[in-house]
């Protein structure tokens, strides 16, 4: 079966977020001398890195390249001020918009974790391309992006799955804003010259949960507590809305 075709890194990881970091401080595409000056990394290093920097949409353009304004810019910018917390999220979300390096991700959790080397011949045969000094040298630095996106951590000498905190999931589109509906529903269940009771229900209810019949099962209980009302007395119901 013919394997994916993937440009891996040429490099180390140290030497990539090199480059990186040279292509977000441009304010206009840069050619292959200008990012070797500002890197310091070989004109022919970078420009062996540039197809891969490419397909996961760090930088864009023909000749002269520069960074992407959703993706580039922000890691570079916190690669320039050493911010890990915004170096792992950029990662993340490059490794999770990546066909590629997501389908990586999933092969360790499919397995329940890998071994180094095995992960790196994984991500060379994946990527179509040949074992050779070089692309191990890629595969490497690939399994260094997924490590720093947080998306796997390492174990000794395996990498396995990563445990995503709930805070760091990004709510969905319907988690983003429901209004509640703070309802308090007070019956008075006995009065006398001395002193009256007063029973108070106080409900905190999305909208939809209104829709499922909430309403009706509210009528229901205030009802129920009416009936125990002693004959002759005066009793009153009442529903306020609060926000």
């Amino acid at each position: 079966m013919t394997q994916e075709k993937f440009k891996l890194p040429r490099s180390s990881y140290e030497e990539l977020l090199k480059i990186i970091t040279a292509y977000g401080t441009r304010a206009k595409p840069a050619s292959l001398d200008d990012i070797h000056a500002a890197s310091g990394v070989g004109r022919s290093v970078v420009s062996d890195n540039n197809k891969f920097l490419s397909a996961v949409e760090i930088i864009e353009g023909g000749n002269k390249k520069i960074a992407t304004e959703q993706k580039g810019k922000k890691l570079s910018s916190a690669l320039d001020h050493e911010i890990p917390e915004d170096i792992s999220n950029a990662w993340r979300t490059i490794v999770e918009e990546s066909d590629f390096l997501n389908k990586m991700v999933q092969a360790v959790r499919i397995r329940k974790g890998m071994e180094i080397s095995s992960l790196g011949a994984h991500i060379a045969y994946s990527a179509g391309e040949p074992k050779s000094p070089k692309v191990m040298t890629g595969a490497r630095t690939v399994i260094d992006i997924l490590l720093n996106s947080g998306l796997v951590k390492e174990d000794n000498d395996r990498i396995i799955p990563a445990k995503i905190r709930t805070a760091e999931i990004a709510p969905t589109a319907e988690e983003k804003y429901v209004p509640s509906v703070d309802k308090v529903l007070t019956t008075k269940v006995f009065t006398s010259p001395a002193f009256s009771l007063n029973i108070e229900v106080r409900i905190d209810a999305k909208p939809s949960d209104l829709d499922d019949g909430l309403g009706e099962q509210l009528k229901t209980l205030i009802k129920t507590l009416s009936s125990s009302v002693p004959e002759g007395e005066k009793s009153d119901e009442s529903a306020e809305q609060e926000g």
